[in-house]
């Protein structure tokens, strides 16, 4: 099997800091005697790199990527190494990105929104026209409404964790989050106010290499509360007023018939107001973000 030497000046290091999307990488040198022919020498490179392809430095696994051989003279040989990190940094994060959009969400409005110039969110013309006290689309029986942008901040937050990070238990608890929204602050936000859409995650394995860091992105959708003292003042709906609603409850309106005093016609306007909690409340700090 010939004779390996290590020589002076193996053993270079370039080695990047844990988390950070850099390939760290190790060189060793050897010079090797007693082949009188390269297949030889690669024989036995190929073995002794298989059964000695890992070297640990620290934290660090380190596994044999390539070598390359020159002839010197004779039967002697220069063997260079080239050794790469494996896996993930056993850290948490190792890497994240966020994004956002602040386009909004699409909701049905059969009710105007008050302002101090229409006190009850509607112009006349003229200005003797029935009060419809902010309906919208009154048709007869109907009201119709009008399909509007409304204010909504949806985000995603992508983390690179360490496989060990990503269990079973932990994927059973976002399946478990997704469709919920927080029961206390997130992020900043009140209670209320953050919807967990989801979370998705991707990694990537190979035999030697073993178990690569997950992907894993979290996406939010957040709606302000309305209501004393919070991000929106309480809704006046009609004749309804201190209307409040957290976020991402449903809000939805009955109208009754009733006759303007003024033109005598028939006009439909807001008599009750329901808001329905539709998401169950939940304890975010269980997605392990911040």
């Amino acid at each position: 099997m010939g004779t390996w030497l290590e020589t002076n000046g193996s053993r270079s290091a370039t080695i990047h800091r844990k988390g950070k999307k850099a390939e760290s990488t190790l060189t060793k040198t050897f010079r090797a005697f007693g082949y009188s022919d390269d297949a030889s020498l690669h024989a036995y490179a190929n073995t002794k790199f298989t059964s000695e392809r890992f070297v640990q430095i620290g934290d660090y696994q380190m596994m044999v990527e390539s070598y390359s051989v020159a002839h010197v003279a004779d039967d002697v040989w220069d063997v260079t190494v080239t050794y790469v990190k494996t896996g993930a940094d056993d850290t948490n994060p190792l890497r994240r990105t966020r994004s956002f959009d602040t386009g909004g969400a699409t909701a049905h409005m059969t009710q105007a929104i008050p302002s101090t110039t229409y006190p009850t969110g509607e112009q006349r013309f003229p200005p003797a026209a029935p009060d419809q006290k902010g309906a919208i689309g009154v048709d007869g029986e109907r009201v119709t409404g009008i399909d509007i942008v409304t204010p909504a901040l949806t985000w995603t937050e992508s983390y690179d964790v360490p496989s060990t990070y990503v269990t079973a238990t932990y994927i059973k608890t976002l399946a478990e989050l997704t469709g919920t929204v927080n029961e206390s602050t997130f992020k900043s936000f009140a209670a209320g106010e953050v919807l967990f859409i989801g979370c998705s995650g991707s990694q990537e394995w190979d035999i030697e290499k073993g178990d690569g860091p997950w992907n894993l992105s979290y996406k939010f959708t957040a709606s302000g509360n309305c209501g004393t003292g919070k991000t929106y003042p309480a809704l006046v709906l009609g004749d309804v007023t201190g209307v409040e609603k957290d976020g991402h409850d449903f809000l939805w309106i009955t109208y009754e018939a009733k006759v303007d005093s003024t033109t005598s016609k028939l006009l439909r306007v807001p008599k009750y107001v329901y808001v329905n909690k539709v998401y169950r409340r939940s304890n975010f700090s269980r997605l392990g973000i911040g």
